[in-house]
């Protein structure tokens, strides 16, 4: 409950989530992802172990993160056990992907391990010429120094060559009427054989851990990253407008092409300290730990001169220009450390967190404008101490009433548009909640209700031309009530609900049109559901069947409120099989079926200042997994 993906449909170019009404941080291995403009870390699922989902401030152990919540990924790693792993999939879009995922022990002695996963994929998208290829391969090795040290290597490296699938729509024809009817899901208006996105990635590190004895250890995860994209692009301005700033005829759009080169190198590192102890009748639970992280980026862009025309609604492509030149050049230096503890302290049934961190981050910014013909040079210096607090009592009968208090700060690398260093945003959060885990009974329910505030909040710069940069807002509050269900009443039975209400205002702005709007991609109902059901008898032995709805409710796609989303519904579903029931010879193999949005609902994700993103439509992918 409370996050919300998808709503720049088939976006080639990141993963998008919003926690809670913010922009959620993403960690990989403890470490957060740190980029550049267009310069991110795109994660490869198939690569992952787990993907956790922590709601609220937690960068008193996390490090510099988002109030609303963060994503911390796991990357595979090698196991004491073979895993020997082949898939192929194919579907929607003329996907074809492909994957491996082998590792195991080196030799007889217990100490060297290996694994190797890989993926390749050539598809398409919902989008015309708009592909989505990937080429992924990542090998790690972990050494059991002694009974008591392991060191795991962890590497990377991703290659995606994909098209440009992110359109701006006028909301005039695709969701508001007009007179010429409606823009397809499919329509490209970018030139084929300019649009394009490339980005090569790669990742070098490690997790270090030692135990000294029962009670204490160390632990230290280390992680250099590099990114380099290239992202020729051709956008639409919007209609074509005559000189009292009406459409000419609601189907010709103004465009613009551009050209963005970035490249970030991110080396990041955390060191803490666990230990277990007792002091009297109170159980301690110690972390302590410094952090460092220090990105350097480059981002590069420039734009055409003169104004591209195309039909909306039939487009024709092949208009001659001159490709952009580049003309503006950033470069950008992030350092930072955070020195923080946290200690978790039982006594009987009470559980008590008290957590506190400080950061120092400096932040140096240099742009040199050419068309212009001017240079500036920016340089921030940001502190700032925050703390968190928790309380949980644990009754006998599985209810647990918790109540916390959190605070984060961010430091927001980069600048403007028209190159103002965006301010360090900072938040606090008060919940309270109630879980309870029937005793003897496979189940958990969760009731949580929370109060967030956040300070110079950044949001999406929408404004055609300035995709991939920020603005900032006064103050932003979100008050919010989420449940979730999960059980398993009967074997083979898994039954999954949540629902999530959330309330959000701009309190504080410069802009008066902002003030008391909605804040952006934060719709205030979501109910989602799934029921999950295997099948380990008779005739039916070893097939799965799931099936699943989710409500997003209506959303604004900035801040000004501009154009209104509606609610949208969708419905998923999947089957499954496992093959070893027809043959014993089949034992490994295993066919599967996804399908989202299996009525395929056209529906527009969100709009904001003047352009709307359509969601994506119906997929659905068979996989072939063969396992030994």
């Amino acid at each position: 409950p409370g996050v919300l993906t998808g709503m720049f449909g088939d976006a080639m170019r990141d993963d998008y989530f919003n926690i809670r009404g913010f922009s959620a941080t993403q960690f990989l291995d403890g470490l957060g992802l740190v980029g550049s403009n267009y310069a991110n870390l795109r994660i490869e699922p198939y690569g992952l172990e787990s993907v956790e989902v922590l709601k609220g401030p937690s960068a008193t152990v996390y490090g510099l993160s988002a109030p609303g919540g963060l994503l911390n990924m796991t990357s595979k790693r090698p196991t004491a056990v073979p895993v020997r792993e082949l898939f192929i999939t194919g579907g929607s879009f003329d996907r074809i992907q492909g994957g491996l995922d082998i590792g195991g022990p080196v030799g007889n002695d217990g100490k060297l391990f290996f694994r190797l996963t890989g993926l390749v994929r050539n598809s398409n998208t919902q989008i015309q010429h708009a592909h989505l290829d990937r080429y992924f391969i990542a090998p790690s090795v972990t050494w059991r120094m002694g009974s008591d040290t392991t060191l795991t290597l962890l590497s990377h490296y991703q290659r995606d060559d994909t098209g440009n699938s992110l359109m701006f729509l006028p909301p005039e024809g695709s969701l508001l009427p007009n007179p010429n009817g409606r823009i397809s899901t499919r329509t490209f208006h970018g030139e084929p054989g300019y649009d394009r996105y490339t980005r090569d990635q790669y990742t070098v590190g490690y997790a270090f851990d030692h135990r000294f004895n029962d009670a204490w250890s160390f632990q230290q995860n280390l992680r250099y990253a590099d990114v380099k994209s290239n992202y020729p692009n051709i956008f639409s301005l919007g209609f074509t407008l005559d000189e009292n700033g009406n459409p000419i005829d609601f189907r010709t759009l103004d465009r613009v092409a551009a050209l963005y080169k970035d490249n970030a190198g991110t080396f990041t590192m955390d060191s803490r300290v666990h230990g277990k102890f007792d002091t009297g009748p109170v159980k301690h639970n110690l972390l302590m730990g410094v952090d460092y992280r220090h990105m350097s980026g480059r981002n590069r862009r420039g734009f055409s001169e003169d104004f591209l025309f195309i039909d909306a609604f039939e487009p024709v492509y092949g208009q001659s220009f001159a490709p952009p030149m580049i003309d503006f050049v950033r470069n950008q230096n992030l350092s930072q450390i955070g020195l923080y503890a946290q200690n978790q302290m039982k006594y009987d049934r009470l559980l008590l967190t008290l957590g506190v961190r400080s950061d120092w981050a400096n932040t140096r910014t240099r742009d040199n404008d050419m068309f212009f013909d001017e240079q500036t040079r920016t340089r921030q210096n940001d502190r700032a101490f925050t703390y968190r607090t928790g309380l949980t009592y644990l009754f006998d009968n599985g209810i647990a009433p918790y109540a916390s208090y959190a605070e984060s700060f961010q430091p927001s690398p980069g600048a403007t548009f028209d190159g103002d260093p965006l301010k360090p945003t900072t938040g606090r959060q008060y919940e309270v909640g109630v879980k309870y885990k029937p005793v003897n009974y496979n189940a958990l329910f969760s009731v949580a209700a929370y109060h967030l505030k956040q300070r110079d909040v950044l949001t999406p710069d929408l404004t055609p031309g300035h995709t991939g940069f920020f603005v900032q807002t006064g103050e932003v509050r979100v008050r919010g009530i989420e449940t979730e269900i999960k059980a398993s009443p009967i074997d083979g039975l898994n039954l999954i609900g949540s629902y999530s209400f959330a309330d959000s205002n701009v309190s504080k702005s410069n802009n008066p049109d902002e003030l008391g709007n909605r804040l952006a991609l934060t719709p205030r109902h979501q109910v989602s559901a799934w029921v999950d059901y295997t099948f380990y008898g008779g005739a039916l032995a070893g097939l799965g069947l799931a099936g699943g709805v989710r409500h997003i409710g209506l959303n604004f796609g900035d801040i000004i409120n501009s154009v209104k989303a509606p609610s949208y519904t969708l419905f998923d579903a999947a089957v499954r099989y496992d093959m070893r029931h027809l043959h014993p010879r089949l034992r490994g193999a295993q066919l599967s079926v996804n399908m989202n949005n299996i009525f395929d609902n056209v529906y527009v994700s969100t709009c904001g200042d003047g352009s709307c993103y359509y969601g994506l439509r119906r997929t659905v992918f068979a996989t072939l997994r063969y396992g030994w």
